[in-house]
């Protein structure tokens, strides 16, 4: 397979590959696999862009196994990598939108990957 781009580093902000570990394997394969995708310039089937003003730079990735639903959310906002921000099985209280305690993580973690790369950058 021909890959359109070199794969660009991956960057775990906060506790993001340590959550992502806590998922089950099958999930932490197939949330892998949708990384190494992004990392080439592809979009894997189960990645959804976030809708809304405040996320429109991140990527959510979804995954069932088992009858439960899990999410990865990355950002590709910057060029030189792609930033994990977070993973969980998502365990909405009411509807089957994320919870918002999720949606606060990722706007602070979105935060501080810019301020990674801010850094990285100078």
């Amino acid at each position: 397979m021909q890959l359109p781009q070199e794969p660009k580093p991956v960057i775990w902000v906060g506790s993001s590959r340590r959550e992502l570990k806590a998922l089950p394997r099958d999930v932490q394969r197939a949330m892998g696999r949708a990384l190494w995708l992004a990392q080439c310039g592809l979009a894997a089937q189960a990645a959804r862009r976030m809708r809304g003003l405040r996320m429109r730079f991140v990527t959510e990735v979804r995954d069932v196994d088992d009858g439960r639903a899990y999410r990865m959310m990355y950002t590709t906002a910057f060029p030189e990598a792609i930033y994990v921000l977070c993973a969980f099985e998502k365990k909405s209280t009411h509807g089957i939108g994320t919870p918002e305690r999720w949606l606060h993580l990722v706007e602070k973690r979105w935060r501080d990957a810019r301020t990674i790369h801010e850094s990285e950058v100078r």
